[in-house]
Formats: C-alpha cells, sequence, structure tokens
C-alpha cells in the first residue's frame, strides 16, 4: 500500500525537568540549556535527525523557541523540531523568527504545530477558543506561513482569524517553503487540516489495528481534496528497551515506584478529566490504559504506565532490543516511517535507543 521510504528518527528534549523516577514533585535533574545541549550531542552521534522541544507553560520550566534557539547556535547536525502554538503567535511574526531561525540554523528547523492544550491552559494566556475555532485559526496559521515561506511578493489574507494587508517577508528560509509541519490530531477537524497541511502527520502510540484505521481515514481524506504532494505518516512514543524482556518491564515497574498510591488510584478512576473532555487523543489514550492489565499493559509490548502520571504521550513500547526493533517494524509495515521517540532519562536512554535498538530496525527494514 505505501512505497518504501527512508526513516526519520527524531528523540526529544525535555523542557520540565528529566530522571528516572516519574511522579515525583521535582524532577531529579533541572532543565537547563548545558544538560539539553547534552542530549542533542548525543543524538547527534547516534544518527537521530531532530529533538522535539515540546511548549507548554503549566508545567514547562523552559519556553521551547527560546531554548531551540540557543540550542541551534551551540550544535552542527541535529536539528530542532518546535512546538508551536498558533493562538499565542501572530502568524506573519512567527513566519518572520522561522525564517530567521531557519537561516541561522542552515535549514535544521521543523514545526510541531500544537492547536491547543487543557482549556485551564489555554485560559491562563487569554486564549478562549472552543475546540473546532482553534483548529480553523490553526488552518488559517498554516496557510499564512507557507504562503510568507514561498515568495516576497506582498499579498493581502482574508480570513475568518487573519485579515492581512500587504503582508510580505525580506527574505525567504533556506528549506524551500519553508520548515516541514509536524502535525497532529485525532479529532475529525484535526484530520482534515493535517490532510491539507501537514507534511508529517503525528499520531501518538495506539494499537497496530487503532494506527491502520487513522492512516486509512487520512489516505481517504487526502484523496477527498486532491491532495498532490505526499503525507508521511509519524509516531510519537516512548521506548524502554534493555538486553531481556523481563529486565525491560522491571525497569518499567521501577520507574513508578515512588508515584504515590494517591495519584495511582487517581488513574485508575481515569485522571485528567478536563483534556479527556477537550482532547480526542487525550480520551483515545486513556481509553487504552483503562483496557490495560493490572500492570498497565495493553498488549504485551505496550504499556500504559507513562500515561498515569502525565499527559501527552503515555504509551511506551517495553521489551528487549530485538523486541522493541521488531515492534517499531510493525509499525513502519504500515507506512509509519518518522518516529518521535523518548526515554527517562533522556540523556541515557538517547543512547541506549541509540546504539541498541536503531541499528536493529535499519537492518529490518533493508
Amino acid at each position: 500500500m505505501f512505497a518504501k521510504q527512508r526513516l526519520e528518527f527524531n528523540w526529544c528534549a525535555p523542557v520540565s525537568g528529566d530522571g528516572f523516577y516519574l511522579g515525583l514533585p521535582i524532577w531529579e535533574r533541572p532543565p537547563n540549556l548545558e544538560y539539553t545541549v547534552e542530549i542533542f550531542k548525543t543524538a547527534e552521534r547516534f544518527g537521530f535527525r531532530q529533538l522535539l522541544i515540546g511548549m507548554g507553560f503549566t508545567h514547562h520550566v523552559m519556553e521551547a523557541w527560546t531554548l531551540a534557539t540557543a540550542v541551534l547556535a551551540l550544535t552542527v547536525n541535529a536539528g530542532a523540531m518546535v512546538a508551536v502554538r498558533p493562538g499565542f503567535y501572530s502568524a506573519p511574526v512567527l513566519a518572520k523568527m522561522a525564517v530567521t531561525l531557519d537561516n541561522i540554523c542552515k535549514g535544521r528547523l521543523s514545526l510541531n504545530i500544537v492547536t491547543g492544550g487543557r482549556p485551564m491552559e489555554q485560559a491562563m494566556y487569554g486564549d478562549y477558543l472552543d475546540h473546532d475555532s482553534r483548529y480553523r485559526r490553526t488552518r488559517e496559521f498554516m496557510q499564512i506561513c507557507r504562503q510568507l515561506w514561498s515568495t516576497t511578493a506582498p499579498f493581502d489574507y482574508e480570513g475568518e482569524f487573519y485579515k492581512l494587508r500587504q503582508t510580505r517577508l525580506e527574505t525567504l528560509p533556506v528549506q524551500p517553503s519553508g520548515p516541514l509541519f509536524y502535525f497532529g490530531g485525532a479529532s475529525e477537524m484535526a484530520q482534515r487540516v493535517s490532510a491539507e497541511f501537514a507534511d508529517v502527520y503525528l499520531m501518538w502510540g495506539e494499537t497496530l489495528n487503532q494506527i491502520t484505521e487513522r492512516m486509512n481515514r487520512m489516505q481517504q481524506l487526502q484523496a477527498d481534496i486532491g491532495r498532490k504532494k505526499k503525507m508521511r505518516y509519524g509516531l510519537r512514543i516512548n521506548i524502554i528497551a534493555r538486553p531481556t524482556q523481563a529486565q525491560a518491564r522491571e525497569t518499567a515497574k521501577e520507574m513508578l515506584a515512588k508515584v504515590s498510591p494517591e495519584v495511582l488510584a487517581k488513574a485508575r478512576a481515569t485522571e485528567f478529566p478536563n483534556t479527556r473532555r477537550e482532547s480526542v487523543g487525550q480520551s483515545r489514550q486513556c481509553e487504552l490504559r483503562g483496557n490495560a492489565d493490572k500492570d498497565w499493559y495493553v498488549e504485551p509490548l505496550l504499556w500504559a504506565g507513562i500515561s498515569v502520571v502525565r499527559s501527552g504521550a503515555g504509551m511506551t513500547i517495553v521489551g528487549s532490543y530485538q523486541q522493541v526493533a521488531e515492534y517499531l517494524l510493525q509499525y513502519i509495515n504500515l507506512g509509519i516511517t518518522v518516529f518521535i521517540l523518548s526515554g527517562y532519562p533522556h540523556l541515557e536512554e538517547c543512547e541506549n535507543v541509540g546504539r541498541n535498538v536503531l541499528p536493529l530496525v535499519r537492518e529490518g527494514y533493508l
């Protein structure tokens, strides 16, 4: 169904803090520029293409764009996939910021477009649009950025959220048509916007059957609008890989050893209720966790334990190096060619996965 494509492996740079144990009141390692640069340089050594720098305000200590700018100035190979929320930026201003940084880093920039987070967090910064309105605004945001990155000729734009007169940029990005858009969402509106503008459609870890259904839906949406440029498909998932499956499972168990019983009980009763109502993707993650066994396994190698203590991408592949590689290959066989991987702590696990898992995946893909 899908032609063979190059594989793209990306890693994550934590902006809140890092460590082995999850659910602590304070992370074992506070975030700082030096630690982030160390993760970037480790990722470079092991063939990761980019590092995702997330954007949030209620729990994230460091701001994504500022951190990315500093890190890209101190590294030479790995790129930065910077999370951007359209509600917090003017489209032309962000487009100019991106052109500037893209030129500074010689084309090592991409954007993870995040339409919104929890309503309470959105309200902290004055964004009160409802779910579908946020996605309509995101559509305009992406359309304006792409046009500004494609021509220096001035143009007018008349939309629901943006009304621009003779908007233009003086220079263009290093990358033709600008940085790539990595964009996801499980709702119908999110999928429609993705079908139009996403270069890579991102999904959180789910079962193989669920991923297949979503990819089939995206294929249909692209066909409906007559999209010519092929979209790529990406997966955001955590990894716990050890020499044996037993060691990996023991590691996963130990990571939650310092989470309070109250937090575990709350997770069993479905955590993050506000997010569940607002985010279809988060609801799907919670449903998967609800179907897990007492040790949080949805399937023998798919673990929902991380979702106990954090929202967002909460699924983890847990197994031996060979098992994890084979599981990733199953996703690849479905048509996934872009991966955003992570593990705790991010520095050591970047080397672990890069050294022991990725070579097996690449070998299996030949």
